[in-house]
C-alpha cells in the first residue's frame, strides 16, 4: 500500500495513471450483421452485478491485506452509489463544498470504499487478444488492481476510465479490486448542485480487441453549402494494423447499403512522427440524404470494418449518424439553414432509489416525457451523461448541449482555479475527453465548457482546443457573460425578460429583450437556465415565450430543471417519503434546493410541466371574425410537414356543443392555413368557447396515436352580464325574494328555504349554516389573506431563515400570519334584509387591513356576500384577498366550472382551460415535496362541494390541510388530513413567480398592490 502515500487524490497534476486515451465508444463486433443491427457483441462481458464491499473512514485505514482479500465485506450492487445502499450518508449542497476548502487538498476523513469481484474469461476469447476494462463512471477517484497487481488510477467521475488488462489476466478465475475515494482534488471541479454520492455508479465491462485493431473512429456527418447533399468525414485510428485496409459502409434506415469505400491505411494523413500506417481520413459524398433534426431524427448506420490482407474482417465498429449542419449565421443558431427555437430543459442523472445510477429504461422514459411535453432540447447539467443517453437522444430527436464536468461554484473567487495555470491540465482534460467520447452523436449541437466556474485563462484554452478539434459545432459558456470570446452563444442564467438584474453580478445581466439590442453584439441569446421550477413555480413563463417568438436572436432556453432530486427514504414506521438535504443527518446542506424539477422523483408530473407544454407547443392559433369565424393555424416545425396530425375544434357553451369538426392537417414546414368554421346561429346566453387541439393520427417515435400535441381555447362571445367585481357596491336589497334577518340577543338568525344561517354579533362572522338540519361549517367563515409560503416566497432554502428581500420576510415583518381580528361594527338595515359587518386586522394595535361584508339572504336558502377590503399603506402586497371556510365534512368530490382540470395560478394558467371539471378532494392537492400553497383553480364561476353551491367570479382552493399545517410541515408525508374540508374562495390571489427562487420574481401585474378590493359571491344549497 506504499503507493497510497503519493496521494494522487490531492495532486491536481495527476489525474490518471495508465488510463487509456478517450475515444468514441467501441464494441468490437466480429461479424457485420451483428454490428449492423447494433446487437450484442461477443467481445463484451458485463461485470455489473453483486460485488463485495467494505467502507473505511479514509484510504490509510485500508488494511495491508488489500487487495488480496476483503475481510468483513458486505454485498453491494454495481452500478450504484454506496450511500443509497446503506453505507455512509448522502450530502446535498447547492454551492458550498461539504468539506473545508483548501485545493488541491481534501480532508483526511475521506470515506473510502473497497470493491472486489471475480470472473472467468469466456472460452471463446483468444488469449492473444487485448482485454480492456471500462468503468463508465466512478465517483470521485479510484485505484484499480487485477489479480493483486496494481493497474492504474483515474479521476473525473463522469467520463469513462479504461485500462488494458492483457498482461494481468490469467486462465481460470480473475479478480478485480477497486478502491474508491469519496473526495479527491477533482472534487473541487465537481461542485454541481446535486447530491454528493460515491462509488461505481455506472456500468463496468470487459472488452476484447484483436491484435490488429481499431482504437478510435470519428465521424462528422454534415451537409454541403446547399444544405441538401451529405458529407461524411471519417477518421479511423488503428493499432498494429500494418497492411490492413479499412472499409466504411453507409446504410439507410432500412439497412440498405447506399455507399461504401475501401482504402488502405495511411492514404490520407501522416502523423506527427512521420508514421501514417495506422490512420485513415476519408470523405464520402452522400447525395440528398434524409436530414437529421429533433423533428425528424433520421439516422444512418455507419460500419467501419478493419480488413486483413485477405479482405477478411478482423473487427467491426458501428455508429449511428445523422446528416445535419450546425452553424451560427445572421446572429442566430441554425440547423440545416433554419434558425432554431430551443425548447429546452436541464437534466441531472437521478433515480430516487439508486441516486446517480439511471437505468436506460428510466432515461428513455424521461426523454419520451420531454418530447410529449414539446421539449426539443436537453442540457446535460452539469457533466457528460452515460453513453446510452446520447444514443436515445439521437433516436428520439432531442438537441443536446454536452457539458464538461466542471463547476467550482463554492470557491471564492469563483474563478480561483479556472484562472490558475496549475489547474490548466485538469480543466482541459475534462473537455477533451468529453469531445473525444461523444463526437459522433448528431444530437449534440453545442459543446459547453462547464458551469458556474467564473471565467479564466483555462476557459480560453478549452475553447481554442474545441474550436480547432470540432469547428462544426458552437461552444457556449455562461461564466463570462457576454464579455468573453470563449462563447459563441450568449447563454445567461435567470435573466429576466424586461428588467436588468442588479448587482452584485460580475458581468452585465440585462433583460433579454434589451440584451438582443446591444450594440456591437450579434451572437444568439439562449438561456442556459431559466424559469426555476422549484415547488409551486413557473409563473411568468408565458412572458419568456412571447419574447422568444418576437425577437429573432432570442432563441429559447433550458428550464431549471427536469426532476426533483428527492431520494427515497422511510420514517421509523416505514412510511416512504422523498428526502432532501439535511434528512440524512448531513449538517452542511442546502435543504430542499434540490427539489426544483418539472416532475417528481417518480416522474409523475408537476402542473408546471403542462404550462411548459402549452407555451412550447409547435402550433400557433388565432381567430378572427370578418364576419365569419376564421381559425388560423401556423406550424412552427422547421423541417417536416404535418401529414400525421389531425386538427379538432369544438364550439360550446354551458353543457352544449354548438358545432364541432376535424380535419387532417397538411401544412408544410413553417406554413399557415385558415379554416372557416361553421358557427350556428343561437341565442345561448352563456359564454361561447372555441376549443382547438391537434393530435397525432398515427404512432410516432415518442408517443402513441391520439397523443395531444397542442391545445388552445378562445372566448368567441362573452357572457352578457359579468359578475360584480372591482366596482361600486351594487344594491342587493330590492329584490322581493330576499329573506328577513332576525335580530336575536347574541346573533342574527336567518331561516330561508333549506338553510339556517347564524351570524355572531361579537365576531361579525357567519358561524353556522345548516342545511335541512345538518351543520355545514366547522369554523366561522372569515377573511383570508395568508398563504403557506412557496419556495419563491421564501427566496432561500430555509423557511425559518428567509431572504430579507423575500415576500415572506415582508409578510412576517407586517405580522400577517398573526394578525388580530376585531369586529369593528355590525348592523342591520331598516328593511331587515341586509346585514353589514366591518372587520379590522391588527398588528400590535396597528390597523393593517379592514373589510366590510354585506350579507343578503334569499328565500331559496342562498346568501349573497359582497366584500370590500381596504389595505393600509403600511401593509405589503398580500398573498391573497379572499374568504375562507371549513366545512364540517369532506364530501370526497369537487365539481367546478372554471379553469382546469389541473392546478393553476394567475401567472400560470395558459394551459388550464375553461370547462366543467370534477375531481376527488385528495386530487385537488398537489403533493409538493416541500409543502406550500397549492391546488388553486382560477376564474371559477360555479363550484359544487357536497351540498354546497358557490357562485361568483373567484379562484377556488380546496384542501384537506389548513394553511397552518402546510406552513408547519417540512415534507409531504408529515401532512395529516384534518376533519372536514378547507375552502378558499379568493377574489384575488398573488402570482407564484418563478424567474428564479432567490429573489422576488412575481411580476408587478400579478401582485396585490391596490388599496381597495371589491368582489362578491354567493353560497347556497346545490340542486
Amino acid at each position: 500500500m506504499n503507493f497510497l502515500y503519493t496521494k494522487f487524490w490531492q495532486t491536481q497534476e495527476v489525474t490518471s495513471l495508465n488510463r487509456l486515451p478517450s475515444h468514441s465508444p467501441l464494441h468490437s463486433w466480429r461479424d457485420e450483421q451483428s454490428a449492423l443491427g447494433n446487437g450484442e457483441s461477443t467481445s463484451e462481458l458485463s461485470l455489473d452485478g453483486t460485488w463485495q464491499f467494505r467502507l473505511f473512514d479514509n484510504p490509510l485505514m485500508v488494511p495491508d491485506s488489500w487487495p488480496t482479500e476483503l475481510i468483513d465485506s458486505s454485498d453491494i450492487q454495481v452500478p450504484g452509489n454506496w450511500q443509497t445502499q446503506g453505507f455512509d450518508k448522502p450530502i446535498y449542497t447547492n454551492v458550498k463544498f461539504p468539506f473545508p476548502v483548501d485545493p488541491p487538498r481534501v480532508p483526511e476523513a475521506n470515506p473510502t470504499g473497497c470493491y472486489l469481484t471475480s470472473f472467468d474469461l469466456p472460452g471463446h476469447w483468444p488469449p492473444d487478444e487485448q482485454t480492456r476494462i471500462c468503468f463508465d463512471g466512478v465517483d470521485s477517484a479510484f485505484y484499480l488492481w487485477c489479480n493483486n497487481q496494481f493497474v492504474g488510477y483515474s479521476q473525473d467521475s463522469r467520463l469513462a476510465a479504461e485500462f488494458d488488462l492483457s498482461t494481468y489476466l490469467q486462465s481460470g478465475e480473475n479478480t478485480i479490486a477497486v478502491m474508491v475515494l469519496r473526495l479527491c482534488d477533482g472534487s473541487y471541479l465537481e461542485d454541481q448542485d446535486m447530491w454528493n454520492l460515491s462509488g461505481i455508479f455506472r456500468s463496468v465491462r470487459l472488452l476484447r480487441k484483436p491484435g490488429q485493431r481499431i482504437i478510435d473512429v470519428k465521424l462528422s456527418a454534415t451537409l454541403d453549402d446547399s444544405n441538401e447533399h451529405g458529407l461524411l468525414a471519417t477518421k479511423v485510428i488503428t493499432q498494429n494494423a500494418r497492411g490492413c485496409e479499412v472499409q466504411v459502409k453507409i446504410f439507410n434506415s432500412s439497412n440498405e447499403l447506399i455507399k461504401e469505400i475501401t482504402k488502405g491505411l495511411g492514404t490520407a494523413l501522416i502523423d506527427e512522427m512521420g508514421r501514417y500506417r495506422d490512420r485513415l481520413d476519408t470523405v464520402l459524398n452522400v447525395p440528398s440524404p434524409d436530414h437529421w433534426s429533433a423533428e425528424a431524427p433520421n439516422l444512418y448506420r455507419i460500419l467501419v470494418l478493419l480488413l486483413d490482407q485477405d479482405g477478411t474482417p478482423l473487427e467491426v465498429e458501428g455508429y449511428y449518424v445523422g446528416f445535419r449542419k450546425v452553424e451560427i449565421t445572421g446572429g442566430q443558431l441554425c440547423l440545416n439553414g433554419k434558425p432554431l427555437l430551443i425548447r429546452g430543459v436541464n437534466k441531472h442523472e437521478h433515480d430516487p432509489k439508486t441516486g446517480h445510477t439511471e437505468s436506460l429504461e428510466l432515461v428513455e422514459r424521461d426523454l419520451r416525457l420531454m418530447k410529449q411535453h414539446n421539449f426539443n432540447a436537453v442540457r446535460c447539467s452539469h457533466y457528460p451523461h452515460q453513453p446510452g443517453f446520447y444514443d436515445l437522444c439521437d433516436r428520439l430527436g432531442l438537441y443536446v448541449v454536452d457539458e464538461a464536468n466542471i463547476e467550482t461554484h463554492g470557491l471564492s473567487p469563483m474563478n480561483r482555479l479556472s484562472d490558475d495555470p496549475a489547474w490548466a491540465g485538469a480543466f482541459l482534460e475534462r473537455v477533451t475527453r468529453m469531445v473525444n467520447r461523444d463526437f459522433n452523436h448528431p444530437c449534440i449541437i453545442i459543446w459547453s465548457l462547464g458551469n458556474e466556474s467564473g471565467y479564466g485563462r483555462n476557459h480560453d484554452a478549452m475553447y481554442r482546443w474545441v474550436k480547432k478539434t470540432d469547428p462544426g459545432r458552437p461552444v457556449q459558456y455562461e461564466g463570462g457573460g457576454s464579455d468573453t470570446d470563449a462563447t459563441d452563444i450568449i447563454c445567461p442564467m435567470y435573466a429576466r425578460t424586461d428588467s436588468d438584474m442588479e448587482a452584485p453580478f460580475e458581468h452585465p445581466k440585462f433583460g433579454i429583450k434589451k440584451w438582443s439590442k446591444q450594440p456591437n453584439e450579434d451572437r444568439p441569446i439562449i438561456l442556459c437556465e431559466y424559469a426555476h421550477a422549484m415547488g409551486n413555480s413557473l409563473g411568468n413563463f408565458s412572458d419568456y415565450w412571447d419574447a422568444f417568438r418576437a425577437y429573432p436572436r432570442l432563441q429559447g432556453g433550458f428550464i431549471w430543471d427536469w426532476v426533483d432530486q428527492g431520494l427515497e427514504s422511510r420514517t421509523e414506521d416505514g412510511k416512504m417519503f422523498w428526502a432532501y438535504g439535511g434528512d440524512f443527518g448531513d449538517k452542511i446542506n442546502d435543504r430542499q434546493f434540490c427539489i426544483n424539477g418539472l416532475v417528481f422523483p417518480d416522474r409523475s408530473i408537476h402542473p408546471a410541466l403542462l404550462e411548459a407544454k402549452r407555451m412550447q407547443q409547435p402550433f400557433q392559433f388565432s381567430i378572427s371574425r370578418e364576419p365569419v369565424l376564421i381559425l388560423s393555424i401556423t406550424s412552427e416545425h422547421l423541417f417536416r410537414t404535418t401529414d400525421n396530425e389531425q386538427l379538432y375544434w369544438r364550439l360550446w357553451a354551458g353543457d352544449s356543443t354548438l358545432a364541432a369538426g376535424d380535419t387532417k392537417l397538411a401544412l408544410d414546414a413553417g406554413a399557415s392555413v385558415q379554416l372557416t368554421l361553421c358557427e350556428p346561429a343561437c341565442d345561448n346566453p352563456n359564454t361561447i368557447y372555441l376549443d382547438v387541439w391537434v393530435q397525432q393520427n398515427v404512432d410516432s417515435h415518442f408517443a402513441g396515436k391520439n397523443h395531444e400535441i397542442a391545445r388552445q381555447q378562445f372566448v368567441v362571445k362573452e357572457l352578457s352580464e359579468k359578475n360584480f367585481r372591482d366596482g361600486a357596491e351594487k344594491d342587493t336589497t330590492t329584490a322581493e325574494i330576499h329573506a328577513e334577518i332576525h335580530n336575536e340577543p347574541d346573533e342574527y338568525l336567518v331561516r330561508c328555504g333549506p338553510s339556517t344561517f347564524a351570524i355572531n354579533k361579537n365576531s361579525g362572522q357567519l358561524t353556522n349554516w345548516s342545511l335541512e338540519g345538518t351543520e355545514q361549517l366547522q369554523l366561522p367563515m372569515s377573511d383570508s389573506f395568508a398563504r403557506a409560503p412557496l419556495d419563491n416566497d421564501i427566496c432561500s432554502s430555509q423557511v425559518d431563515h428567509p431572504s430579507p428581500n423575500s415576500w415572506l420576510s415582508k409578510w412576517q415583518a407586517a405580522g400577517l400570519f398573526d394578525w388580530e381580528h376585531r369586529c369593528l361594527d355590525i348592523s342591520l338595515d331598516e328593511s331587515c334584509k341586509r346585514l353589514t359587518a366591518r372587520h379590522g386586522y391588527f398588528d400590535n394595535n396597528r390597523l393593517m387591513v379592514s373589510s366590510t361584508w354585506h350579507y343578503v339572504f334569499s328565500v331559496d336558502g342562498t346568501v349573497a356576500i359582497t366584500i370590500r377590503v381596504e389595505v393600509s399603506e403600511s401593509a405589503p402586497p398580500l398573498p391573497r384577498v379572499g374568504a375562507a371556510l371549513r366545512l364540517s365534512q369532506d364530501p370526497g368530490q369537487v365539481s367546478w366550472f372554471g379553469r382546469g382540470p389541473h392546478e393553476n395560478y394567475p401567472d400560470r394558467k395558459h394551459s388550464a382551460v375553461f370547462g366543467q371539471w370534477t375531481q376527488s378532494t385528495p386530487d385537488m392537492h398537489t403533493p409538493y415535496i416541500f409543502p406550500s400553497e397549492n391546488g388553486l383553480r382560477c376564474d371559477v364561476s360555479k363550484a359544487q362541494i357536497g351540498r354546497i353551491l358557490i357562485q361568483g367570479e373567484f379562484s377556488l382552493g380546496v384542501s384537506q390541510y389548513s394553511v397552518k399545517q402546510l406552513m408547519a410541515a417540512q415534507h409531504e408525508h408529515e401532512l395529516i388530513p384534518e376533519d372536514g374540508l378547507f375552502i378558499h374562495i379568493d377574489g384575488f390571489h398573488m402570482g407564484v413567480g418563478g424567474d428564479d427562487s432567490w429573489s422576488p420574481s412575481v411580476k408587478p401585474r400579478y401582485l396585490l398592490t391596490a388599496a381597495t378590493y371589491c368582489w362578491d359571491f354567493s353560497l347556497g344549497p346545490s340542486n
